[in-house]
């Protein structure tokens, strides 16, 4: 039976900028950057990316991220697509890292919950597995 289990905590802080109504609804892109923790690593690492959210006219949230956590050799690259709305962000996560440490990611998927009120974003990154 399929299991999460938990690989991170991100929190960031998130800067708006509006890029206007599209066919799909209104499109606002969201850098983002803050830290992560995680029981793989010691301390926090930095976290940084942009979330390119498109809100469609139903009020539901459609989510693109691209990010990373980490700098240099200890990189982890991340891509998630996802749903939120007033009960908070849904997304499902694929990673790229060269940290041996870490390669087991580069086969994982993850999935994230978590929430965002005003410029501060928490989110909870699992692991998939079976």
């Amino acid at each position: 039976m399929p299991s999460l289990t938990e690989f991170c905590k991100i929190s960031a802080k998130l800067t708006f900028a509006p890029i206007g109504k599209l066919a799909g609804g209104m499109r606002v892109d969201l850098p983002f950057t803050g830290t992560a923790t995680s029981s793989h690593w010691d301390g926090e690492r930095p976290v940084t990316g942009t979330d390119y959210v498109t809100v469609r006219k139903d009020g539901s949230q459609e989510l693109n991220i691209r990010g990373q956590i980490g700098t240099g050799k200890d990189v982890v690259a991340y891509t998630a697509a996802g749903r939120g709305d007033a009960d908070g962000a849904r997304e499902l996560f694929l990673f790229e890292t060269a940290n041996e440490d870490l390669a087991w990611l580069n086969n994982a998927v993850g999935v994230a919950m978590g929430a965002a009120e005003g410029d501060a974003l928490e989110l909870t990154v699992y692991i998939a597995t079976s």
